[in-house]
């Protein structure tokens, strides 16, 4: 089981992921361990994958021999099929058909713009917009998808997020299918992003542990603070304007 996050935000990109990797022999899992999903290419791409790791390295070196920044082409979806085009006729030349055990994300700049493109199974790119923002990948879409959508109704009413509130938004996605999945889908949770440098451009970077950690430890205040909204509800602790009395020592 897997799961990867992707958020296209006003200012970058997002891709979130779990750690497991599960070794398989005719559909039945023989062997779990701990690797990355998640890479930054070079400087200025972000690439994660859900599905069988030898497609995924693949992918991932087809992306690397021809990254976008070295692309003349006028709109940032020629990028993606181009990389689809190779790596389906190479999948081909191998054996595979239409259809493969894989899905992907890409996330990279174009015209002095931020990306982020998510592959099916058939390796059809489709670009994430401002009105289809997020998306999830992998056998925990399942858990991602309805979770997601709750997170954006509440965290992003005027739109698509920042970097810094699509990191929490990713990171508490992929923790919550971590929790809550039957197995299949661990941590460590890693996290990459596509931001533009002071500098001008953009850049990639993968998260360390303790920056991911930082959005965890607002994810459990947020848990602590939601039973204590609601007993304002229940007790009825309430002003004129529909917002919660003030402590007494606030008043």
């Amino acid at each position: 089981m897997t799961v990867v996050v992707s958020i296209l935000c006003t200012d970058g990109v997002v891709v979130a992921a779990d750690s497991m990797l599960t070794s398989s022999v005719e559909n039945i899992d023989i062997a779990r361990h701990t690797g990355k999903k998640l890479h930054a290419l070079g400087e200025v791409e972000i690439f994660a994958y859900a599905g069988d790791q030898g497609l995924g390295h693949r992918f991932r070196i087809e992306a690397e021999a021809q990254p976008a920044e070295k692309l003349d082409t006028v709109h940032p979806i020629k990028y993606p099929l181009k990389v689809s085009k190779n790596i389906r006729k190479q999948f081909r030349q191998s054996g595979f058909g239409k259809k493969v055990e894989l899905d992907a994300v890409l996330a990279y700049a174009h015209n002095d713009a931020h990306h982020c493109c998510v592959f099916d199974d058939r390796l059809h790119p489709m670009l994430l917009d401002n009105e289809h923002y997020f998306n999830s990948i992998g056998s925990g879409k399942v858990l991602a998808d309805p979770f997601l959508l709750f997170l954006v109704k509440v965290f992003c009413q005027d739109g698509p997020p920042d970097v810094r509130r699509g990191v929490f938004l990713a990171a508490w996605a992929i923790e919550h299918v971590i929790q809550t999945n039957a197995g299949g889908v661990a941590g460590p949770i890693c996290v990459a992003t596509l931001e533009r440098a002071p500098e001008g451009g953009f850049v990639a970077r993968e998260l360390g542990e303790s920056e991911v950690d930082d959005h965890l430890r607002v994810m459990e205040e947020t848990y602590d603070y939601l039973p204590r909204l609601v007993s304002g509800i229940e007790t009825n602790a309430w002003d004129d304007d529909g917002a919660p009395f003030p402590d007494d020592d606030e008043a």
